[in-house]
């Protein structure tokens, strides 16, 4: 098919079949002159257009890719009259390709013209809460690295990378040279891979619960794995956020997932199954404090100053 439509965010597994798609349809000695990649923007679409329906030269296919394309928003109509007309014409030996990290919205008119016309694949990113699919997704990639991992191991370096599945990727690389082809356990990971910026919902969960120690020495490992102090702090607002928005209604009885999860900004409504029980013996006017506390404090690190005591000298407020 010539067309091709990928869609979600993450990103490692749609730019590997980015990369697979590049490789099936362009000859190496010919891509210089087949391939083309435009950004984003409407004053790029004639050019691709004009670039989709030229034969290739050589060998091989030709390949178009639009990244984030602006073929997915709103433009004007002649050109909308345009891919009307170069849809159904593509040359066999052509492939456009259009990716997106948000799902393309049906109601588009150029949307609903290339669902017509184009293969779908959607990337979806597996939830950091969703710990068994994270599992499952890590002794995949685990088997086509060639990595054998002990199930402690498993479970550790998920808690270690999260749903960061580039990094997840990379550190089983590293642990298959490390390991020569023994099997990987528990203590190879700690010895070897970093905590990660994942561990900042672990840094929400450890404040809600008021461990003090345990929120204290995952700020130290973020810190120096160079997690962003504002990136850190824009993750806890999130959380408490949510967490706040899921009690309320909860108070107020509401019971429908769907309106929970819109008026919560929450794309899975599913997760709100452990939000509930995240939230059910915390107090609304503590996650009330707690969500001050953290302005507070993001006010504080755009001021300037001591970013790291800034932030531990909070999160001991927070958990206490």
């Amino acid at each position: 098919m010539p067309i091709h439509l990928y869609w979600g965010e993450e990103d490692f597994f749609l730019n590997r079949a980015v990369k697979q798609l590049r490789s099936q349809v362009l000859n190496p000695q010919w891509t210089s002159f087949n391939y083309s990649e435009y950004p984003p923007g409407a004053e790029n679409i004639p050019q691709a257009f004009a670039d989709i329906m030229t034969h290739p030269v050589g060998t091989g296919g030709r390949l178009v890719y639009l990244p984030n394309s602006s073929l997915l928003g709103v433009f004007p109509k002649e050109t909308l009259v345009k891919l009307e007309h170069i849809l159904p014409a593509i040359p066999k030996t052509n492939v456009l390709l259009i990716t997106s990290h948000n799902k393309p919205d049906g109601r588009n008119k150029s949307v609903k013209l290339l669902l017509e016309y184009a293969q779908i694949k959607e990337f979806p990113l597996i939830p950091q809460w969703q710990t068994d699919a994270l599992i499952q997704q890590t002794r995949t990639l685990a088997g086509e690295v060639g990595v054998n991992l002990t199930s402690e191991a498993c479970s550790l370096l998920v808690e270690s990378t999260g749903n960061n599945t580039r990094l997840g990727f990379t550190e089983l690389e590293k642990l298959r040279t490390y390991a020569q082809g023994e099997t990987v356990n528990a203590d190879m990971v700690r010895e070897l891979v970093s905590t990660s910026a994942a561990n900042n919902l672990q840094l929400a969960n450890a404040i809600r619960l008021g461990n003090v120690s345990q929120a204290l020495e995952l700020v130290e490992n973020l810190i120096r794995c160079n997690e962003p102090v504002l990136r850190i702090v824009a993750t806890l607002i999130t959380s408490f956020r949510t967490w706040l928005v899921v009690k309320l209604m909860m108070i107020a009885g509401q019971k429908d997932d769907s309106t929970v999860a819109q008026v919560a900004e929450l794309k899975n409504p599913k997760r709100l199954y452990y939000i509930r029980q995240e939230v059910a013996n915390v107090s609304t006017s503590r996650l009330q404090s707690a969500l001050k506390v953290l302005l507070e404090l993001e006010l504080m690190l755009k001021r300037s100053g001591d970013e790291k005591f800034a932030l531990q000298t909070q999160i001991i407020k927070l958990c206490s």
